[in-house]
């Protein structure tokens, strides 16, 4: 009757503690197979995304330079009107002095 009672608490004990050893195993396992998964479905969409974010950059640049452009032009006309105008009065202001 004891040997059997023995057995008996033994299977008691043991159920619980393979439930407490499958949980984190499952887990384990369960996170593996996901990361697996999501590495083969991701760089395509990676790649996809990476596409459109040069297009959104190539866009914005081009935008950029559209709205910078008539500034650079009108800086340059300046400097070019200031060199004219120190060439043809750097003769004058020497002729006086």
């Amino acid at each position: 009757m004891i040997p059997a009672l023995r057995d008996v608490s033994l299977i008691c004990l043991i159920v619980p503690m393979l439930l407490c050893l499958l949980i984190p195993l499952v887990l384990l396992f369960g996170t593996n197979w996901v990361l697996r998964k999501g590495r083969r479905a991701l760089p395509s969409k990676l790649q996809s995304v990476h596409q459109t974010l040069r297009r959104v950059d190539a866009a914005v640049d081009r935008g950029g330079e559209k709205v910078v452009r008539p500034f650079v032009s009108a800086e340059a006309r300046v400097i070019t009107t200031q060199s004219w105008w120190h060439k043809l009065w750097q003769p004058i202001s020497k002729d006086k002095s």
